[in-house]
């Protein structure tokens, strides 16, 4: 019998701090919840531990006093853990170490890992530097703890080379790794895996079935697949990629931050946090990166709001093409992420003008289907659409729980 393992997963932000933690070998869930607004006077925090809710406001000014508190909440003589030394690993959805970064699997997070994602924080400012203070703050306040990362590109190891290389000089791809990568990793690997069996199909369907994940969200991306495997991704050598993001600059051509650099003087530190902070959504609106925000000004009359709205909807239509010619068809076309799971104005914006794919969309359906699992298609589309919500903790852990087990 395979012997009982605690995982603690933790998500970082910039201000934020989600976890889950999960008791292997049967993948039960038995704590979630996150810490919002770190570094404010008052920090929000709502926990749900063995099926309680745990909620309130609390001073946590910096990383490490976020994650001292989400300890001393889960251990305890009364609490999850009677102590933290119980977790037997903690995992983490890293996002970039280079080369490190494509698996297969997860991997320790030794130096070598966490000395490439510190020189890949100029790809991921956002993401690496969230995660390199967790990690510290884990390595100081629980060092004998496995401390695990499964890298987001990891999914997309499978890319042919073709589509994965730059027109760059070759040296530097060899010498540098300036290549294609693709994040969001763990969320396409579960609708990877979670779609097939939710539409039924059976296990030569499963081995042949051409299906476009499109995870939106404040960051999105798409990717195709087939046979489980990614084939091609929308987001390339950075997050920074791929189609609009909430804050952040989709692919651009980048004579265009030549140009712009020089005529403003802006030094590379000045242009990453424009391009981190100030674009997108945001930057396209003037308003706002946040979806519920653009509509009500939307619906006000403002003119601009309505002008990001639409460039995400052309964005990710153009994707969802591109993401078909690279799959040479398409069967499904599933919709996940904060936005895609929740977000039916959004879903039938994006399907209207995909119907030369053979995508159908069921206006009542769609108008119904909110943050749950559920097919939004016509009965005589050619490509099945569902919205299907994503598990990228249970990814990880199951990665992690893999690694501890067969590494012990």
């Amino acid at each position: 019998m395979a012997e009982d393992k605690t995982i603690l997963i933790i998500n970082p932000g910039s201000t934020s701090l989600k976890f889950k933690v999960f008791k292997f070998p049967g993948e039960h869930l038995l704590a979630e919840g996150k810490i919002e607004r770190i570094g404010s006077e008052k920090s929000e925090y709502k926990f749900l531990i063995l099926e309680k809710q745990h909620e309130g406001e609390e001073h946590i000014p910096h990383c490490p006093a976020g994650v001292d508190f989400l300890l001393d909440t889960l251990s305890g003589p009364e609490a999850l853990l009677q102590n933290i030394s119980d977790l037997s690993a903690i995992g983490f959805k890293t996002v970039h170490a280079g080369a490190q970064s494509m698996g297969p699997g997860a991997v320790y997070l030794t130096n070598e890992i966490l000395n490439q994602m510190k020189r890949f924080e100029t790809a991921a400012p956002v993401h690496n530097r969230a995660y390199l203070d967790t990690i510290e703050c884990f390595q100081n306040m629980s060092p004998d703890i496995p401390l695990v990362g499964l890298f987001e590109p990891t999914f997309h190891n499978t890319i042919t080379e073709e589509k994965y290389t730059c027109g760059i000089p070759f040296d530097w791809r060899e010498q540098h790794g300036l290549r294609r990568y693709g994040f969001h990793g763990a969320s396409h690997r579960y609708i990877s895996e979670r779609a097939p069996i939710a539409m039924g199909w059976s296990d030569e369907k499963k081995r042949i079935g051409k299906l476009v994940s499109c995870h939106l969200g404040g960051s999105s991306s798409l990717c195709a697949i087939q046979g489980g495997k990614s084939v091609d991704t929308t987001m390339e050598f950075s997050p920074q990629s791929g189609i609009v993001h909430s804050s952040r600059c989709e692919t651009i051509d980048p004579f265009l931050l030549l140009f712009v650099q020089k005529q403003m003087g802006l030094s590379p530190e000045e242009l990453s946090r424009i391009l981190c902070r100030e674009s997108g959504l945001k930057g396209i609106s003037g308003i706002s990166g946040d979806m519920r925000d653009l509509h009500e000004w939307n619906n006000l009359g403002n003119t601009r709001a309505r002008l990001a709205l639409n460039v995400f909807y052309h964005q990710v239509r153009k994707q969802i093409a591109a993401m078909a010619a690279s799959l040479n068809g398409l069967d499904a076309l599933v919709f996940t992420g904060g936005i895609g799971e929740r977000g039916c104005v959004e879903r039938r914006e994006i399907c209207k003008g995909l119907a030369f794919l053979g995508v159908k969309l069921n206006e009542d359906k769609n108008e119904q289907c909110r943050g749950k699992e559920h097919e939004i298609s016509l009965l005589g589309s050619l490509v099945e659409v569902w919205v299907i919500p994503t598990n990228e903790e249970l990814i990880v852990a199951r990665e992690v729980y893999q690694l501890v087990t067969t590494q012990q």
